[in-house]
């Protein structure tokens, strides 16, 4: 027969195996949420991290918002999106705010032009032309979920000929290649439009 001791004591070891075993993935999760946290604050802090928007302090003192369209093609998806926003910014558009990533459904940008119109951007920097399913998509949310007074996509690299028929129908304003050369070259979007402020 055992004492009670050890009884006391086998118990006592049960415990604590079991709860270190937790406590160990806890302190685990938490190692690497800080590594993740730190890593993601370093790079943040790297020149060239993060684009080149007026907000950055490393830009904002000489900053025009004129981008080529070699800027536009070389940049990253996130990148191409934020130019939009800054020449939104530079264009006098308020409240200009990057929306873009997983779950968007469908926004880009949104701001607000001069006359509180909200303004809702898809920002395309495809390879190809975007063709009229990707505007079915953001016909479907730019108006219903976003309440976009104006809708308009930005294709890098144009629409196809369904695509412009589409829009032309659902009232969406594009800019293909030659109308973002001329935004980005300083011209203002609305001007390019031919969009009433």
């Amino acid at each position: 027969m055992e004492s009670s001791a050890i009884v006391v004591l086998k118990a006592a070891w049960g415990w604590a195996a079991a709860h270190l075993l937790y406590l160990g993935i806890g302190l685990g999760g938490i190692a690497l949420l800080a590594a993740v946290t730190a890593t993601l604050y370093v790079r943040a802090n790297a020149p060239g991290w993060l684009p080149a928007v007026p907000n950055h302090p490393a830009v904002a003192a000489s900053w025009t918002a004129d981008f080529t369209l070699d800027d536009f093609a070389n940049s990253s998806p996130r990148g191409f999106e934020e130019m939009c926003r800054a020449l939104l910014d530079r264009d006098g558009f308020s409240g200009a705010l990057r929306v873009g990533g997983a779950g968007d459904l469908g926004a880009d940008v949104i701001a607000h032009d001069e006359d509180g119109r909200k303004v809702v951007v898809q920002c395309k920097r495809y390879r190809r032309p975007v063709g009229s399913p990707e505007l079915q998509t953001f016909n479907g949310t730019a108006r219903p979920v976003h309440r976009a007074r104006i809708a308009i996509v930005v294709g890098l690299s144009g629409f196809t000929a369904p695509a412009r028929k589409f829009a032309h129908q659902q009232r969406i304003h594009l800019v293909d290649r030659a109308a973002l050369e001329r935004w980005g070259a300083g011209e203002h979007l609305y001007d390019i439009l031919d969009i009433a402020a």
